[in-house]
């Protein structure tokens, strides 16, 4: 029987949203939208144009609880239209998905994170840290989706 690390901090935040899947991925799959939705970045670059593909490397200036770090990650398995992966590279040690699913009228955004925290004052707040996380991500795809039907609305 698999035994689940007591430390890994996993949140998960999802949204309707009733546009098309293209649309959605077109903003979803591309970093360089990330500083305007996603709560504590305040840059974030990407090696490529466009939406991720396997191998983009991607390379965040991030704020939270008062501190900045630079987390740099690596994308994997996109399923072009669907999903991603990430896994940091250095910076917090993290790793994530987001997704889109069809659902009637639009689709579901889902984002994923898990971290592992590495201090032992980080591993303590683990569920407080867990907390704020699965906030930051709600409120992020609160933003996320303001901007992608206002983007949408200008088309």
């Amino acid at each position: 029987m698999p035994t689940r690390d007591p430390h890994l901090i996993t949140v998960r935040s999802e949204r309707r949203i009733a546009l098309d899947p293209s649309t959605v991925w077109s903003m979803l799959a591309d970093h360089r939208f990330d500083a305007i939705w996603r709560e504590g970045v305040e840059e974030m670059s990407q090696d490529t144009t466009g939406t991720v593909r396997n191998g983009t490397r991607t390379v965040e200036q991030f704020r939270s609880l008062g501190q900045r770090t630079t987390n740099t990650a690596i994308i994997s398995r996109v399923e072009p239209g669907v999903a991603f992966s990430w896994a940091s590279t250095s910076g917090t040690d993290a790793d994530g998905e987001r997704r889109i699913e069809p659902v009637e009228g639009g689709v579901r955004v889902v984002l994923t994170t898990t971290s592992r925290p590495g201090s032992r004052i980080e591993r303590m707040l683990g569920p407080l840290i867990g907390s704020s996380l699965r906030r930051a991500l709600d409120r992020s795809l609160e933003r996320f989706e303001d901007l992608v039907l206002e983007s949408a609305h200008r088309l």
